[in-house]
């Protein structure tokens, strides 16, 4: 019976060991799980640029569209509203910077150029405050280029410079490890980093042999496989007739070595890691992870070398998120052995179906169809053989892939053109020779970001009263702009400080301020008001990359279009003293059944008495109400519901009475009002009032209790687009560098469809430039060489 009583020992002793193992491993994986959870808690944004074009003449305006993106939930982030825009010359020097206000995900603006802009190569940073909470630089960085009008020679572009050619190799998993088999990638560029595209290098063993050839496609990477050796091999290239030999990276003895195939199968990944046998022993005594995530998500899979040194480990796509994966080897001490990066394109995207409806002698129309609801889109159109674009920006690149990157990638639109076997491979080639992501693993383990900085949503004024209040209950402020349609109210707290949050406001605005008690009577009011977030820091600013070589430029003379100079002829206008102030707006449409007054400048009294005393019944206003309340005096309903008068001011209805409160007569040019005039509406509507304020304001600030206050560094306005206009559309200058057209705010909403129309300049055929998102994801990038003909 011993021998047996042995057995039933060492079953038990087993079984504890294993579930002891297994408990450990499933802990391991928990609290890697967390970690990422914890680290990508926080909301992340994402925000792309689109340019209506890349290379500029110093009289034109860069127009541009903006889309917001919200990582986590791969849509359009809806509720972001501020963002800022830094322009940068290519020596980190801010030219000018603005706040943007983004609405269901995206928005539009322009920064104006100048005869100070020299040619060259300039940059716009756009980020918002909650990108501060970050470690990483979440902003996004657009490049594009000015050509001076004084210049009559430019360059565009800089030409190869051979005088230093900088060999990089990035070991897949980050090492090359001896005794085994490796993939290595490398770069070959030139001394300012442009690619050599498409050269031949050899493979020189320790011995002086050539052992395999490596072709570099026209980015100039390549990849090889090479078994580790302790000796150390190189690789040769004949670059412009010279010979430029580079030494591999030394054959790590130990550690182990990744090779991640996700471009051969449609739906597999396969991922084989391999060590050798100096280093096999010290992986069999502690637990390791395949860590696959993007973001919070992730999949994790358990690493065994007991039986082997290589290790295949196969699994679906379904287990990538669409854009770039990081595949992560940690042990059990939670430490990083190998990072490697994986790109899923995504299943679905916009599609759109363009057609030419008319081309009219002026204009040109076009529709367009979806196929999905409630997308936003922009365009740009250009001449066909413009050579102001760049592919090194899309949509597509800046939501999928260099969010996850240290730098944004040149020629990035390429990949995501004609998407094809070759074309995984190409991107996953570029993903290779990346010596490390964004995301540092040790970041993730120790720091997780906190939300230190506000995510901002409008723009928040503070305001200190400078002066004694008996009993600050009993008092508020009052915020009102008749430009901004706002009339808000705030508190007062202990410090007599007051805050109107969550304000959108156009750059440049007039607004009053006023004090009120609890009986509504406005009081005199000394005030320091001052705007908190109207531009706020970044705390990592565009920074020009240090040049370590001279700049070899290739000055091409260029053909540059010619402007028409905007003047406008005045007539003579003899201006003759007026004896009778005359009613200015006596003859606009459906002012000839009212009563006008003009109001004398130093007319002090409420609009709403002078409303009361022309024939309609006004209730006072108590305590700290903002309401206000207007009622004909005449009853004409079965029921005997209170009639309502319609408002206007400046031409346009009002909703409301609000913007009525404490506004003087002084402020008021002329008053159209009859309080009997019949309103066809279905609204019970009885009675006229059309208010017309004084251009500029009250003629008497100083007399008014109202502290008027100019609001600055506040959202800029937005322009319609208006076109420069070229002497000519028919010369080369317009083919090189002319913009047809700008559209930045397309929408398909619930029906997928929509339509546009463009100037009709005389050409031939156009190039569409067409970015945009769907409300839910879907992403657009496309170029379209459309015939007029």
């Amino acid at each position: 019976m011993q021998p047996i009583f042995r057995f039933h020992v060492i079953l038990v002793f087993f079984a504890a060991v294993f579930s002891s193992y297994s408990q450990e491993s499933d802990s391991q994986k928990t609290s890697i799980s967390k970690n990422l959870e914890d680290y990508f808690f926080l909301e992340r944004e994402n925000i792309h640029l689109q340019l209506d074009k890349s290379v500029f003449l110093s009289d034109e305006d860069i127009w541009f569209k903006g889309y917001v993106y919200h990582r986590k939930e791969e849509v359009p982030f809806f509720t972001t509203t501020n963002v800022y825009a830094t322009l940068y010359d290519e020596n980190g020097t801010k030219m000018q910077d603005q706040l943007l206000f983004s609405s269901m995900g995206s928005f539009s603006g322009k920064f104006k150029l100048g005869d100070s802009f020299k040619s060259g190569n300039y940059y716009i940073q756009v980020f918002t405050n909650w990108m501060n909470n970050f470690k990483e630089d979440e902003s996004s960085i657009f490049e594009f280029s000015v050509i001076n009008k004084n210049d009559k020679t430019v360059s565009i572009k800089s030409i190869l410079d051979y005088s230093k050619i900088n060999i990089e190799f990035y070991p897949e998993g980050g090492s090359i490890i001896q005794g085994i088999q490796n993939t290595v990638a490398l770069k070959v560029s030139d001394c300012h980093g442009n690619p050599l595209p498409s050269i031949v290098g050899d493979i020189i063993s320790p011995e002086g042999k050539s052992i395999q050839k490596v072709t570099l496609n026209k980015f100039g990477l390549g990849k090889f496989q090479i078994f580790g050796d302790s000796r150390t091999s190189k690789i040769s290239f004949l670059v412009n007739d010279t010979k430029v030999e580079e030494n591999l990276p030394f054959a790590m003895p130990n550690g182990l070595a990744i090779e991640i195939n996700n471009f051969a199968l449609k739906d597999k990944t396969i991922v084989k890691i391999r060590t050798n046998e100096k280093s096999v022993a010290s992986f069999k005594s502690k637990k390791h992870y395949l860590v696959i995530h993007q973001d919070n998500k992730s999949t994790i899979f358990d690493i065994d070398f007991k039986n082997t040194l290589e290790q295949n480990i196969t699994f679906s796509k379904d287990n990538l998120s669409e854009g770039v994966n990081t595949a992560r080897i940690i042990d059990s001490d939670m430490k990083q052995l190998a990072e490697r990066f994986i790109f899923k394109y995504p299943e679905e995207s916009l599609n759109l179906d363009l057609r030419l409806l008319k081309k009219g002698k002026d204009s040109i129309h076009f529709s367009g169809n979806l196929n999905a609801i409630n997308s936003s889109l922009s365009i740009a159109v250009v001449p066909e053989q413009s050579i102001a674009t760049n592919q090194d920006y899309s949509i597509r690149a800046s939501f999928l892939l260099n969010p996850y990157l240290t730098k944004n990638q040149a020629n990035s639109n390429y990949y995501f053109e004609g998407i094809s076997k070759a074309k995984e491979f190409e991107l996953d080639l570029l993903l290779l020779t990346q010596s490390t992501g964004k995301y540092k693993w040790e970041n993730i383990m120790t720091t997780p970001p906190k939300d230190n900085n506000v995510f901002d949503f409008g723009l928040t004024i503070k305001g200190t009263i400078n002066q004694a209040l008996s009993d600050r209950k009993k008092f508020r402020v009052k915020l009102f702009s008749l430009q901004s349609s706002i009339s808000e109210s705030a508190e007062i707290n202990d410090k007599n400080e007051f805050y109107f949050n969550n304000m959108v406001l156009a750059d440049s605005t007039w607004v009053n301020f006023t004090l009120t008690d609890d009986k509504n009577k406005p009081t005199v009011l000394k005030l320091y008001p001052q705007i908190l977030n109207g531009r706020r820091i970044f705390n990592k600013p565009f920074k020009a990359e240090k040049k370590e070589c001279a700049l070899i430029e290739e000055k091409t003379e260029y053909e540059t279009p010619s402007f028409v100079n905007g003047t406008i002829m005045l007539e003579d206008v003899e201006i003759l003293a007026e004896k009778k102030k005359k009613l200015k707006y006596s003859n606009t449409l459906g002012n000839g059944n009212l009563r006008g007054h003009k109001v004398a400048e130093n007319d002090q009294t409420d609009v709403l008495n002078f409303i009361r005393n022309n024939g309609f019944e006004v209730p006072t206003i108590n305590g700290f109400s903002n309401t206000v309340e207007i009622y004909s005096r005449s009853i004409t309903t079965i029921n005997g519901a209170r009639s309502t008068p319609v408002l206007f001011i400046d031409g346009l209805q009002q909703m409301s009475f609000d913007l009525l409160l404490n506004m003087r007569m002084n402020e008021v040019d002329e008053i159209y009002i009859n309080a009997h005039a019949i309103v066809p509406s279905v609204n019970n509507n009885i009675g006229v009032i059309k208010i017309y304020m004084k251009k500029g304001g009250s003629s008497s600030p100083q007399k008014s209790n109202a502290v008027p206050y100019e609001i600055k560094n506040a959202f800029s306005k937005i322009e319609p687009f208006k076109n420069k206009l070229y002497a000519s559309t028919e010369n080369k200058g317009f083919q090189n560098f002319g913009l047809i057209h700008w559209i930045p705010n397309i929408y398909s909403h619930e029906s997928k469809e929509f339509k546009f129309q463009i100037p009709n300049l005389g050409q031939k055929k156009v190039k569409l430039l067409i970015e945009g998102f769907s409300a839910d994801g879907q992403l657009i990038s496309e170029i379209r060489t459309i015939s007029l003909e």
